[in-house]
């Protein structure tokens, strides 16, 4: 199995700030741990990042993580509506991956998702999508585990999404 693996920045990654020299803007970027998380999810599949970070903040983080294949990135039209969700960002995720499809550009055969907002509508979606969809829902605090990593391995080697 080849997974598309959406994947968050805060309250997953959790980069941390450093200040520049200039005193004006600060470096963001991830702690060893993360990247090596990250790292192992690449080798599992293709990462999306599905994120309302700023562009440049996903820049960076890529060329810490250096990864061979560049992360797509889902892009996030979201409503005023979607704010009231309990998975806010589902409407807007599912329209991309739709995209793709119709596009033929959907090159996965699962689909993995990591944030720490999914609610019980990103599970009654997954229930019914078309592929096995593996949903893993981070802490804020501690962001994505070695736990959640070995957990997406296992359902990638399964091959089943059971």
């Amino acid at each position: 199995m080849k997974p598309l693996i959406l994947l968050d920045i805060e309250g997953v990654l959790n980069p941390v700030a450093h200040p520049n020299d200039d005193g004006d803007s600060a470096e963001r970027s991830l702690p060893d741990a993360k990247v090596s998380l990250v790292r192992r999810l690449a080798k599992c599949g293709q990462i999306a990042w599905v994120s309302t970070s700023p562009a440049d903040l996903t820049e960076e983080l890529e060329s810490q993580l250096q990864l061979k294949a560049k992360p797509l990135r889902v892009e996030l039209a979201m409503r005023e509506s979607d704010v009231d969700q309990p998975t806010p960002k589902l409407r807007a995720v599912t329209e991309w991956l739709d995209q793709k499809e119709s596009a033929g550009e959907a090159d996965w055969d699962a689909v993995v998702w990591i944030d720490d907002v999914l609610g019980p509508d990103a599970h009654e979606w997954a229930d019914g999508f078309s592929q096995p969809v593996l949903l893993e829902k981070t802490s804020p605090e501690d962001g994505l585990i070695n736990e959640q990593v070995a957990s997406v391995e296992s359902f990638v080697d399964r091959g089943d999404g059971g």
